[in-house]
């Protein structure tokens, strides 16, 4: 149930590799590496596969301010979250594929009276990639494949309007846009027990033309400048992420996995919201780019049963001058785990579990950044996340619930 990387990337993308802690560039063993690397599924054994699964996001945060000492805490409102995966190899060295995900998201909710709601109320961002997917097999030890990416995201904040002594004025803002990008990667292996997997993910750009405005609680005279109803347009910045990996079968059923990844949240500078009444509403962010580190282990430990354990270290984008309620975010160090139960030898059951914990965040305000929507002090961050799913293949050799 959350953010399995700095910054919002989100998850779970697949019960199988939220086990491993996400460590799946070079892990042809799941459908769901298409996502992750869309040359890999030219490696993939058997003739058709097909993921299913989900569960939901949650992030828990809580926030100690600097003069009144009074601790808030999020309000617990989980964002769910699923996947779909399909490939079916339809010529010998051919092999298609569709992937529905939610690669990007969060949910924020403060008390509506907590001592920052002029900065924040509730905040929440979800997407949705269509990924379909063609890989080819060069030989028996390479792949490359490539997808083309349709992506849709809606925004939704609300917070209180500061500087009006009524705290049922308020404003709210919503929208929904639609971007496009594409995702290519290879996938190769040295020898039978090692593997290695290179992919890029272009960013994308959702365009959001219909959003809408809405001010309550407005004093009459001010009713030109906050209107009951006003349209705004917007960009949403997600970024590109570029990963390497490493697979190593150690024993006959011990595989351990290895992934790197470089996410160019840099994209995201500012959200900037550009009022249908010509003014703008700002809020600097001025994200960096920031690096992960992922390592996972796979043990068969009988036919039937698989389990999985991985830790990870997400850096987050987030500078110390720019940290807000919006989204309190800091370095994450995970732990997770994970098994696959066989319920037929073609028909797998799998379940994950993370754990991440944030180390304290300082907000301090600077009225020369007037673009910075923060209030002083400091903000903790815990991070949980948990999916079942099940898996079917057809066709090739048996699956069993290590392969």
């Amino acid at each position: 149930m959350s953010a399995t990387a700095g910054g919002f990337q989100s998850g779970p993308q697949s019960a199988r590799l939220l086990g491993l802690g996400g460590a799946s560039t070079a892990y042809t063993r799941d459908i769901a590496v298409m996502y992750y690397n869309p040359g890999a599924i030219g490696h993939l054994d058997s003739l058709i596969h097909v993921s299913v699964g989900g569960m939901g996001t949650a992030r828990l945060s809580s926030f100690v301010g600097t003069d009144s000492r009074r601790q808030t805490r999020q309000e617990l409102e989980p964002q769910p979250s699923g996947y779909l995966y399909a490939a079916a190899r339809v010529a010998p060295k051919v092999s298609i594929g569709l992937s529905v995900n939610q690669p990007f998201g969060y949910k924020t909710t403060w008390p509506s009276d907590w001592e920052g709601r002029s900065v924040v109320q509730e905040s929440r961002l979800s997407t949705v990639y269509v990924q379909p997917t063609v890989a080819y097999q060069i030989n028996d030890n390479f792949s490359v494949g490539a997808g083309f990416i349709y992506a849709y995201g809606d925004l939704q904040q609300q917070r209180a309007l500061g500087q009006y002594d009524d705290r049922s004025a308020q404003a709210r803002f919503e929208g929904s846009g639609r971007g496009y990008g594409a995702n290519i990667g290879l996938y190769g292996r040295t020898a039978d027990d090692l593997s290695f997997g290179i992919s890029y993910r272009t960013p994308v750009t959702l365009k959001v033309d219909n959003g809408q405005a809405a001010y309550s609680g407005v004093l009459e005279r001010d009713a030109a400048l906050y209107p009951a109803s006003m349209g705004f347009r917007t960009d949403i910045e997600l970024p590109s992420t570029l990963s390497v990996g490493l697979a190593d079968r150690m024993t006959k059923n011990l595989l351990v996995t290895f992934d790197f990844n470089l996410t160019s949240w840099s994209r995201y500078d500012s959200l900037n919201f550009e009022m249908d009444n010509a003014t703008r509403v700002t809020a600097g962010r001025r994200y960096e780019d920031a690096m992960a580190f992922r390592v996972g282990a796979e043990y068969t430990a009988t036919p039937i049963l698989t389990v999985r354990a991985g830790v990870s270290y997400d850096e987050t984008p987030v500078r110390d001058e720019y940290i807000n309620a919006d989204l309190p975010d800091a370095n994450l160090l995970g732990g997770s785990l994970g098994l696959t139960l066989a319920i037929k030898p073609n028909l797998l059951l799998d379940m994950g579990y993370s754990y991440s914990q944030g180390g304290e965040r300082r907000a301090r305000v600077n009225i020369s950044r007037d673009v910075v929507s923060s209030i002083d002090g400091s903000y903790r961050t815990a991070v949980h996340t948990a999916a079942v799913g099940l898996s079917y293949s057809f066709g090739g050799r048996a699956t069993r619930a290590g392969q």
